[in-house]
């Protein structure tokens, strides 16, 4: 079984590791459109960049609601004591 830590600290690495793939997407689509003159592969990268940010904001959420599950259970646990 994992403790909170545990699996609060597998979702941030989640969020992180998602969280990769639109930022190099979008310096990938930067150096297309702005560096090479190359829109429609800049345009490309954009919408890999936007569709990585669906994946880390709800990488993010799950992070969140797991961070509250824990702090309600720490509160629940200092009450009882």
């Amino acid at each position: 079984m994992k403790t909170n830590g545990e699996v609060l600290a597998e979702a941030f690495e989640k969020a992180v590791r998602d969280g990769e793939v639109p930022y190099q997407a979008n310096r990938r689509a930067a150096k297309q459109i702005d560096i090479l003159g190359n829109d429609a592969d800049g345009l490309r990268e954009l919408a890999v960049m936007l569709s990585g940010m669906d994946v880390f904001i709800a990488d993010l959420e799950a992070f969140q609601r797991g961070a509250e599950v824990v702090a309600k259970q720490s509160v629940a646990s200092v009450r009882r004591t």
